[in-house]
């Protein structure tokens, strides 16, 4: 099976065994009309001498924003704000610099679809492409995800801003303010919100870690596995890869996939990590549970996936 071939945008029509992407959207607003969605919002509004007061401000439009977004708008919670750095359709790793064929996750995971079979993406696959390209599919093509995602915000109508950063949060009257900035027409310099989710990835949880000894080496030769990297330019070159994680597989893959004469891994450990412990923890009985053990036993479950 073509892989790329595959990545379609989502607003194509169906295949001969498909019932198409138009009857499937028109089932997922009866279910959701059925379920009072979207509810009104009850929240009382906040004022404040400087502006507006958004209830909720979701920072990153990838998967779990859109995913948070849509879980307060189903509870009645609608004065929200959704923002993202990226372009419409670049949100995420997905077509930046996440450079795996596929998804690892197995593709019968419901993903972000709220309990609504309608909005999985089991039923968007098969509603363009059949039975036979479901059964046929061994993992979800990276692109088609993004495509995917695209169709979740489309469909469910989710107010995303695209080009808008945030540079600063900061606490002011018992609110917060966020400095904004990005390439969105005229963004206002900032938001008031009475609550923040970050939604902001691995990437938003810290700045690159960038060993010591490449600071004095030309940027041309040396690139983090988050950079745009210009793989053709590899080719019949020998390269390092710092790390074994998933990024330093995928990014050594690529490199060898364009030419490059010779790539080695380099890692701090005796021997490769062979087991995702994190796949063990991944019940819903232990999500259920995990918020509940005392705070000691969680730090030593995740202390212990991470190693």
């Amino acid at each position: 099976m073509n892989l790329h071939a595959e990545a379609v945008p989502a607003e194509r029509g169906g295949t001969a065994d498909g019932e198409g992407v138009a009857v499937l959207e028109a089932r997922l607003a009866a279910d959701l009309e059925a379920l009072n969605h979207p509810p009104a919002n009850w929240v009382p509004p906040t004022l404040h001498p400087a502006g507006a007061v958004a209830d909720v401000v979701v920072v990153g439009a990838g998967m779990c924003g859109l995913a948070a977004a849509f879980g307060l708008i189903r509870r009645g919670i609608r004065n929200i704000r959704i923002l993202d750095r990226a372009a419409r359709g670049r949100e995420g790793p997905w077509v930046t610099h996440a450079r795996m064929e596929t998804l690892r996750s197995p593709k019968e995971l419901v993903g972000p679809a709220s309990g609504l079979g309608s909005l999985t993406f089991r039923q968007w696959h098969l509603a363009q492409f059949g039975r036979a390209a479901w059964d046929g599919l061994y993992r979800i093509p990276r692109p088609m995800w993004m495509d995917y995602l695209v169709w979740f915000r489309r469909v469910l109508g989710l107010p995303v801003e695209n080009g808008v950063g945030v540079t600063a949060i900061t606490p002011v009257d018992g609110l917060l303010r966020l400095a904004l900035e990005g390439t969105a027409e005229a963004p206002e310099p900032f938001v008031l919100c009475r609550k923040l989710v970050l939604a902001t990835g691995r990437s938003g949880l810290g700045k690159a870690t960038i060993p010591g000894f490449v600071a004095g080496l030309p940027r041309s030769l040396w690139a983090h596995s988050e950079d745009e990297i210009d793989f053709r330019a590899l080719a019949g070159k020998r390269v390092a890869v710092v790390g074994a994680g998933a990024s330093a597989m995928d990014n050594a893959g690529e490199a060898l996939e364009h030419g490059a004469a010779e790539v080695r891994l380099l890692i701090r450990r005796k021997t490769m990590p062979r087991i995702n412990k994190l796949m063990g923890i991944g019940s819903a009985g232990f999500n259920a549970g995990f918020p509940m053990l005392p705070e000691e036993w969680r730090w030593r479950f995740m202390h212990y996936a991470a190693q």
